[in-house]
């Protein structure tokens, strides 16, 4: 799963930024009607015990995500094989989350994704052998005509890149203005980005930045 491996942001900025991804595969686990039923009730298990530690964004493809304001319950109650994705700040979390899907043994693919070596210390920790390892090289090309590096750092957050330089340079101004709050707009900027893996906190804190200069 690539389209998490390409945030932006300094070192330290990125020690509150991982995401997890748990997703079965099509034609196995899915083979009939009982499997399918068997898989959507393990996935839900699974995302109970990462919703429990409190995740700065959980969601599914389709069916929305908890940093956008929608419902965790509805969402995983939401019947496809989509499995979930989530985001959590503090590394200490990702750890109890693996340690605990690494007890269920479900046997879904199961991506960590942040800084690379504190997700080898994670896996080291709670005895985790890393099956595939997948590293972002940067952007290569023109790359002054790449928006600022303080916008990079919140249109990354979307792999899908459904969020734009001027949705947030929109808000900055309605920030600016004192017609809406930091935090209020980066619930607002979440809403086009409704797989689950954009960060709230770490936009807040870049929106704060930019509402300074």
């Amino acid at each position: 799963m690539s389209h998490s491996a390409h945030r932006s942001g300094t070192e330290e900025e990125l020690t509150r930024d991982y995401v997890i991804f748990v997703r079965p595969a099509r034609g196995m686990d899915d083979v009939d009607e009982e499997t399918r039923e068997e898989t959507i009730r393990k996935t839900k298990e699974l995302a109970d015990i990462a919703f429990a530690y409190e995740p700065a964004n959980l969601g599914r493809s389709r069916a929305g995500c908890t940093a956008r304001g929608d419902d965790y319950h509805e969402v995983m109650n939401w019947k496809g094989l989509h499995g979930f994705m989530s985001v959590f700040t503090d590394k200490k979390k990702v750890a109890q989350v693996l340690r605990e899907f690494k007890k269920k043994d479900y046997g879904y693919s199961v991506v960590a994704s942040g800084l690379t070596e504190d997700i080898f210390d994670i896996c080291k920790e709670i005895g985790l052998k890393p099956h595939t390892i997948l590293y972002s090289l940067g952007v290569w090309g023109k790359t002054e005509l790449l928006p600022s590096e303080d916008h990079l750092k919140i249109t990354t957050l979307c792999g899908h890149h459904m969020i734009s330089p001027a949705m947030i340079d929109h808000y900055v101004e309605k920030i600016k203005e004192g017609k809406i709050t930091p935090e209020e707009a980066g619930k607002k900027i979440a809403k086009p980005c409704p797989c689950g893996i954009f960060n709230v906190p770490r936009t807040v804190e870049v929106l704060k930045k930019l509402t300074a200069k």
